[in-house]
């Protein structure tokens, strides 16, 4: 047991760092900044630099003496974070920095996400390279944009990674898992033109679905709740199938494509006479996801309110075009793993509903720890386009990541784990998107394995981690990477 006086000393370390990447707003594609930052951090720590076209930074640091020989190990991690905010909360997350709020053995933010996942890897590698203990040569690397195109990870030079023999990735989010393999994923989006025209009603709506959970959609998308996108579209078809005639002003919901949408609304112009009956089908719908997800959605609620009479209106063909296409998309889980019941094998997730210049976008995330298998589902996407007359835009595919049945690293990070924690690691594949599947493309040989301190409720504004065990993290790989020197 370390002492505790020890154990705050590494903690108050660990933080410090932290506390200097949260200065430094990094929503994903907009990391230059924390590049930059990044960059000079880790020259000021000793290491050899380069920052490539997309911003990646690419460290290396020299073995302690007498240790030349190990073999190259990678510490990775990304240097973006979701950005959210609670509702009222003022927050630009191209500007404004995180801040931060310490509450015992607790760190969270002061009304947004927290960015925890994924600086804390940022914090804790930075912490290590000032403290003394015995490692073979380290590359440490830090990606941008993996919450949303993974543009790091996808431009990486392959050069970085095919002399390496080991590769600890400091992304998952509980401590006493050991990741061994994760899902690959396609980012896709559903886009249409909308026409605009005069309104024809007297009256109008905002149907808000709020108060959802929401979070990560990879690693909650099996724990029972429901997304408020879909929410507010089971809303407004109440009103199709009750033959309320209304149209669509505006829409808006979600926050990424990874993210469970945890709010989502639309205002809708309608016959005057009409409101009360559509605000008690929009009380139904509230009525029946609380009988459905009560048990795990214990605040949603959907609502709808008067407000102003709009001009101008979606003409009737876009409303029913897209209301239609998102109760058709499935979200949530479509199959588990046969041979690990608790592990989703494939599943989907409405991330983020948005009015363009041109139209409206509906971004669609599916996941799945078979490249196959995700592969088959994506190829009936179309289907979905072409009924509701919608414009089907496919990204490359994130590979899944297949466990190294041979590997000498997850042994030795097991011994160290139960040394460190007094207990056994459970060791898991995880249904959540991890950049070792392009480590693993690159070079199936590597020996990887993923690990994180316990954070909670990830690319939401309730983001949270246990600060105990980011240090109990941060002797973990320090003992690991003294393990393989032997």
């Amino acid at each position: 047991m370390v002492p505790s006086d020890k154990q705050e000393a590494i903690i108050d370390g660990i933080v410090k760092e932290f506390a200097g990447l949260a200065a430094h707003p990094r929503k994903s594609g907009h990391e230059k900044a924390v590049s930059d930052y990044l960059a000079a951090r880790l020259r000021s720590l000793g290491a050899t630099v380069h920052q490539d076209a997309v911003n990646n930074i690419i460290a290396d640091v020299p073995a302690t003496k007498g240790c030349e020989k190990v073999p190259l190990t990678l510490l990775q991690g990304h240097m973006d974070m979701v950005c959210v905010a609670k509702p009222g909360v003022k927050y630009d997350p191209l500007k404004d920095p995180i801040k931060l709020v310490r509450e015992g053995n607790v760190l969270h933010a002061d009304g947004t996400s927290l960015g925890a996942d994924d600086g804390m890897a940022a914090a804790i590698f930075f912490y290590l390279l000032q403290q003394d203990f015995a490692h073979g040569p380290l590359r440490l690397i830090f990606t941008v944009d993996e919450e949303v195109h993974m543009t790091g990870s996808m431009n990486l030079d392959p050069q970085w990674v095919r002399d390496a023999t080991y590769v600890i990735n400091c992304d998952s989010e509980s401590l006493d898992t050991l990741v061994v393999a994760s899902a690959g994923s396609i980012h896709t989006d559903f886009t249409r033109k909308v026409q605009k025209e005069a309104d024809p009603y007297d009256g109008a709506l905002e149907v808000t679905a709020r108060k959802f959970i929401g979070g990560h959609s990879g690693e909650t998308i099996n724990q029972g709740k429901s997304n408020a996108i879909k929410a507010l579209a089971q809303a407004l078809e109440r009103l199709t199938q009750a033959g309320v005639p209304y149209r669509l002003v505006r829409v808006e919901g979600g926050a990424a494509a990874n993210a469970i949408p945890s709010e989502a609304r639309a205002v809708i112009a309608l016959p005057q006479e009409k409101i009360a009956e559509a605000r008690k089908l929009v009380a139904a719908e509230e009525a029946s996801q609380k009988a459905v997800y009560g048990a795990v959605e214990k605040t949603l609620a959907v609502t709808a309110e008067e407000t102003a009479v709009p001009g101008q209106v979606w003409s009737q063909a876009d409303t029913s075009a897209l209301v239609d296409l998102l109760v058709l998309l499935h979200t949530g889980v479509f199959a588990m793993n046969q041979h690990l019941s608790t592990l989703p094998d494939l599943s989907a997730n409405i991330g983020t509903l948005r009015e363009t210049e041109q139209g409206v976008d509906v971004e669609y995330f599916p996941r799945s720890s078979s490249n196959e298998r995700l592969q088959e589902f994506v190829e009936n996407l179309p289907v979905f386009a072409r009924v509701t007359g919608f414009q089907l835009q496919v990204g490359k595919m994130f590979s899944a990541w297949t466990e190294n049945v041979h590997s000498r690293l997850l042994p030795v990070m097991e011994k160290v784990h139960k040394a460190v924690l007094g207990k056994d690691p459970k060791v898991a594949a995880m249904h959540g998107g991890l950049e070792t599947g392009f480590f693993y493309a690159m070079d199936p040989q590597l020996d990887l394995v993923s690990v994180g301190p316990n954070t909670h409720a990830i690319h939401s504004a309730d983001e949270s981690v246990d600060l105990d065990t980011c240090a109990q993290l941060a002797r973990i790989i320090a003992e690991t990477l003294e393990e393989l020197t032997k």
